[in-house]
């Protein structure tokens, strides 16, 4: 005797199937690896330079993106500009359209000779082991995504770990 559950059953696995076959296909729509894979590097925190100002929208985001420019900021940080692959828009709010090319900012910290007094003590000690990328370079970024609510923009600040992504 025929089962008619069956059929339905087949028909919603091989849409299941043929959905999940389709995914992850373009290399700027790669999945990223999980978070619980590589937590974030909760310890940053200590060498962030009035971290006060950053508001935590999620503790530990991973985002993938295009270098555009950098520039070395007086507290040690390099502000990164990050053209984010296709589908990440959401992560941007008007002032990163408006000042900051459309671009996300990220900041990995410590990573120069700080010159700005008030600043000094955050990276006494600290050593950057995070990879800088060039100009160019498709990257994976994994840290905290914060609104800098000095600037109004959103940021991964600080970053626990930048990865090259080979296309």
């Amino acid at each position: 005797m025929k089962n008619p559950n069956i059929s339905i059953y087949l028909l919603v696995f091989f849409g299941l199937m043929l959905a999940l076959s389709s995914c992850g296909q373009s290399s700027t729509q790669i999945k990223p690896e999980s978070t619980k894979e590589i937590p974030c590097d909760d310890t940053l925190w200590n060498h962030v330079y009035h971290k006060n100002r950053l508001k935590v929208i999620e503790q530990c985001k991973i985002v993938r993106g295009i270098i555009i420019k950098e520039k070395n900021e007086k507290d040690g940080d390099l502000h990164i500009l990050l053209k984010l692959d296709s589908g990440q828009e959401n992560l941007l709010n008007d002032m990163n359209i408006n000042q900051q090319k459309g671009c996300l900012v990220i900041e990995p910290i410590c990573e120069h000779d700080v010159t700005q007094q008030d600043a000094i003590e955050a990276c006494e000690g600290y050593v950057n082991k995070v990879y800088i990328p060039k100009k160019g370079e498709h990257v994976e970024v994994t840290g905290s995504y914060v609104n800098d609510t000095q600037h109004g923009w959103n940021e991964i600040h600080p970053i626990t770990k930048i990865t090259i992504i080979k296309n």
